[in-house]
């Protein structure tokens, strides 16, 4: 073959080359996270099988028999979890997703909402189909059916308040929640509120006046040039405000002034609060907290010291957003991390052993990001490393599934034993198409598609060309296999003996 068909001949080759870990590949190192299920149980769980088509195909399933599928970049991803009935889909992400549980379903299509809580039609009718900020339908917990074409007529129910209704908004509008109903004319200009112990009215920027069931009586005039409300019940007191100039809080807990607000704020606690402290000066450039129970220190964007009075949390940042670190102790668990954004992120965890205490905190894992350049998690019986690893992120999402995860190139994952040395390393590069595996009773090598071999539990094969010659055999019995379709696989026959 001249040169010059070999180049002619290179792209058709490439795609073969891309799919070569069409085959199962190595599980070894990886665990379910939030990769695999949107909201896995507490836990992880050793990956059971792994599959890859290039960068464009990924299968995973778990013990338990949760599977993730992902055709990439942006086509579609399935996830079904181990509970029946639950799954999560994605569709050019992020154009259209859909998720079920039990006989609930819900979707999104763009800024096409919707929902049907019981698609059997045997229990709660709650359903919606939303076209936000346009067109909303549906029928509530209770049963009520609605529907509104915004800003010309309609009510919409269970959307931040109990119920909106409006014609022609803002001209009118109504909207009830826990039991106040409210009515606007010229949204928001003019509001009147009642119900249990309650009673406001507002013409804005004029006055307006409110009252809670004698716990408070609030007022303004010209808002927001002038404000000002009374406190009765549990810290009662007074405070004013004449912006942009002065404000002034007294109450029994609580003794503050304001000047130019929000800009400067000095306060002090009292009576219940003797520990209390808030300085803005100003905001939210400096700020300075103080409590029985935590503490701030605030100098944006150089500095920034939170930390709690017990020594349990702890979080500082420098030069925001590029160091931080933070540290919480609680229940047993200690969490550590610390972030040089974008390029280093180191997190641990570990937990007292129950009953010892005496004995070092057990390591739950360590994560360590180098972005985009690698990534390293290790837990208990786990280690994996990604060569390279563009997500940012700890806990992969919907981004990781339908992009980021293609670009990885190599991996090394190992598995650990009782005594804590390593019982099993793979190493897999190009998407499968290079694979060395070994350890106790396992050896793996493939150069795809010259050369495939694996030997696990006494059982072995191996294949030349992807299948064009090969052989496969256990405990004595073996056979040959040749053109792809043609002979007998044994190893075939004992996987499905065992299933």
């Amino acid at each position: 073959m001249t040169a010059p068909s070999v180049r002619r001949f290179l792209p058709l080759l490439a795609p073969l080359l891309l799919a070569a870990g069409g085959c199962a590949s190595p599980t070894t190192g990886r665990v379910r996270d939030a990769h695999l299920l949107w909201s896995p149980p507490p836990g992880q769980k050793e990956v059971a099988s792994y599959e890859q088509l290039g960068p464009f195909w990924e299968r995973v399933e778990t013990p338990d028999g949760a599977v993730r599928r992902s055709a990439r970049p942006f086509v579609w991803t399935d996830v079904r979890s181990a509970e029946a009935g639950v799954s999560h889909t994605e569709v050019l992400w992020p154009l259209y997703s859909v998720e079920r549980r039990a006989d609930q379903v819900s979707w999104r299509f763009l800024c096409f909402f919707g929902m049907d809580k019981d698609v059997t039609g045997e229990g709660s009718p709650q359903d919606r189909s939303w076209i936000f900020p346009l067109w909303f339908s549906g029928t509530s917990k209770a049963g009520e059916d609605y529907a509104a074409l915004f800003p010309v007529h309609g009510t919409i129910r269970e959307m931040f308040w109990d119920r909106i209704s409006f014609t022609l908004f803002p001209l009118w509008a109504t909207w009830d929640r826990n039991d106040c109903h409210t009515w606007s004319v010229l949204w928001p200009f003019v509001q009147r509120q009642t119900g249990p112990g309650r009673d406001a009215w507002r013409v804005i920027p004029f006055w307006g006046h409110t009252t809670v069931d004698g716990r408070l009586d609030a007022r303004f005039v010209l808002w927001p040039f002038w404000t000002q409300a009374r406190h009765e019940g549990i810290n009662p007191g007074r405070d004013w405000m004449l912006w942009p100039l002065v404000g002034r809080v007294d109450r029994q807990d609580e003794d503050a002034w304001l000047f130019l607000p929000p800009l400067f704020n000095v306060s002090r606690g009292r009576g219940k609060l003797p520990d209390y402290r808030k300085i803005n000066a100003p905001w939210p450039i400096v700020m300075v907290r103080d409590s029985k129970e935590a503490h701030l220190r605030w100098y944006f964007p150089f500095w920034m010291h939170r930390w709690t009075e017990d020594g349990k949390a702890e979080n500082r940042t420098v030069l925001w957003p590029f160091w931080n670190d933070r540290r919480v102790d609680v229940k047993g668990s200690h969490a550590r991390e610390w972030t040089l954004f974008p390029f280093l992120h180191r997190s641990t965890l570990t937990r007292d052993v129950p009953g010892d205490t005496n004995a070092p905190p057990r390591l739950d894992e360590d994560y360590l990001r180098v972005w985009p350049l690698y990534s390293r998690r290790h837990d208990p019986a786990h280690r994996l490393v990604k060569i390279p690893d563009l997500s940012f992120r700890k806990r992969s999402g919907a981004l990781e599934r339908n992009l980021l995860g293609m670009f990885t190139l190599y991996t090394r994952g190992e598995r650990d034993g009782a005594d804590g040395a390593p019982e099993r390393v793979d190493h897999e590069a190009l998407w499968g198409a290079l694979r060395r595996g070994y350890g106790e009773d396992y050896s793996a090598t493939r150069v795809w598609p010259v050369w495939d071999a694996k030997e696990e539990d006494g059982a072995w094969h191996w294949d030349i060309l992807w299948g064009l010659l090969g052989r496969s055999g256990r405990a004595g019995e073996s056979a040959w296999h040749y053109l792809w379709f043609f002979g007998d696989r044994l190893d075939k026959r004992w996987e499905e003996a065992q299933e």
